[in-house]
């Protein structure tokens, strides 16, 4: 009895992982529809007061650009993540028209750089998304197909609630453990470190980039980490929920 139910479990923790996967780009595409809430985050974590204290040291020539510009600021964070979901295409044109009335790129080479190997990272993920949800659509048919009689014990049989918040809570734990141990903004480099190619820059001081002031990056990344997770847990459990009340009806 004891080895159908581990079995099941792990099915189902298999199941929720390639959910969540797919959970997650939904979530993306949702959050890249409204510019991944710019403009809250651009509030919440005063990027204002980021810009203000960083353009006027800016070491790549562009001190010019317009510090009191919500608008504008929003609209330049907008043209990068539209460049990033097109293979790159127009970063080289993002520009800015300062108090002169003066078009100035907005990017360095370096930040050109690095945000074509986020757009190529970006391609990699949509296969892997793909590949990912024929692979979920399988175990929904796995869970969901036709069968002659789907007892308590099956390991088609979705586990309980109580056996669900038991793996959920130690995946929450896990990742709570990490984060409380490294801390989000050094997992966040190492990454990069792990993704990026090594002769690529990818760290900018916000003297020396408006692309980090105008994200304060990484304060945004970790805001936009945690609203990508949010919409993508509410999803997957949306669909489990149905999932679950579709084979107690069988």
């Amino acid at each position: 009895m004891l080895k159908p139910l581990l079995i099941r479990q792990l099915f189902w923790c298999v199941f929720a992982l390639a959910l969540l996967v797919f959970s997650l780009g939904i979530s993306w595409q949702v959050s890249k529809a409204t510019n991944f809430l710019y403009h809250v985050w651009y509030q919440t974590l005063e990027i204002n007061t980021m810009i203000s204290k960083s353009v006027p040291k800016n070491t790549q020539g562009k001190r010019d650009f317009p510090i009191n510009d919500m608008k504008l600021h929003e609209k330049k964070f907008a043209d990068i993540v539209q460049s990033i979901h097109h293979q790159g295409d127009g970063l080289t044109d993002i520009s800015y028209l300062n108090h002169q009335g003066i078009l100035q790129k907005l990017l360095t080479k370096s930040e050109v750089q690095h945000l074509q190997d986020v757009a190529n990272l970006l391609d990699n993920m949509s296969k892997l998304w793909w590949g990912n949800l024929l692979f979920l659509l399988s175990l929904l048919i796995f869970y969901g197909g036709k069968a002659k009689q789907l007892t308590a014990d099956s390991i088609r049989a979705m586990p309980t609630a109580k056996q669900k918040l038991i793996s959920l809570a130690c995946f929450v734990f896990l990742v709570v453990a990490m984060l409380g141990i490294w801390g989000f903004t050094p997992i966040f480099y190492y990454l990069h470190t792990v993704i990026f190619p090594n002769d690529h820059q990818w760290f900018f001081y916000y003297q020396d980039s408006l692309m980090a002031s105008l994200m304060k990056a990484p304060d945004i990344f970790s805001a936009i980490a945690g609203q990508l997770l949010l919409i993508a847990l509410l999803l997957a459990l949306i669909i489990d929920a149905i999932l679950s009340r579709y084979q107690r009806q069988k």
